[in-house]
C-alpha cells in the first residue's frame, strides 16, 4: 500500500511540476516524455490546439526559417529574451505573420486551428502537434501541401 501512496505522489508531481509556465515560453532542449507529463507518455494526448502558417513554392521551406526568426524577434521585442518569451507576445506575433503570409484559409483567424484529435491532420503535422513540444515554432514541416510553421499552444 505505501508503494502505491508513492507512486501517486510521483505521479502528481511529475505532472505538475513540468507544467508550461502560463505567462512565460522558455526555449529550452526538445522536451523529453518525462517532461511532457507521465500520462501524455503512458496513453497520448487526446487533443491539441494549433497556429500554423502555410507557404507554398520552390522557396517556401527557407521561406519558412526566415519567418519564424522574424516572429521570435517582434515577440522577444527591444528588451531581449530574459526569462523567456511572453505567450502572448508570441501567439499575437505568429498570428499576425499567418494573416499576412499563409497561403491556408486559417490565415482569416490568424493561422488558428483551433482543438483537434490525433487523426485529424496529416501524418507530418500529427507528429508535431501530438509530440513534440508546446510553446514553441516548429518547421518548416513538408507535407504534401506545402511548408508550414506550426505553433502547438495546448495540449490534453
Amino acid at each position: 500500500m505505501r508503494a502505491f501512496v508513492v507512486f501517486i505522489a510521483f505521479l502528481l508531481t511529475t505532472v505538475t511540476a513540468f507544467s508550461p509556465s502560463p505567462n512565460k515560453i522558455q526555449h529550452q532542449p526538445r522536451t523529453t516524455e518525462l517532461q511532457m507529463g507521465l500520462l501524455d507518455s503512458l496513453f497520448g494526448p487526446k487533443e491539441a490546439e494549433a497556429y500554423h502558417i502555410l507557404l507554398k513554392g520552390p522557396n517556401a521551406s527557407k521561406q519558412c526559417e526566415k519567418l519564424k526568426l522574424d516572429i521570435y524577434k517582434k515577440a522577444i521585442g527591444p528588451n531581449g529574451p530574459q526569462g523567456g518569451v511572453d505567450a502572448e507576445d508570441l501567439i499575437n506575433a505568429f498570428a499576425e505573420q499567418a494573416r499576412r503570409r499563409s497561403t491556408c484559409p486559417s490565415k482569416q483567424n490568424g493561422g488558428n486551428l483551433g482543438v483537434f484529435g490525433p487523426g485529424e491532420m496529416v501524418p507530418e503535422f500529427d507528429t508535431v502537434a501530438f509530440k513534440e513540444q508546446v510553446g514553441i515554432i516548429h518547421g518548416p514541416v513538408e507535407t504534401q501541401f506545402g511548408s508550414h510553421l506550426i505553433l502547438v499552444t495546448d495540449r490534453k
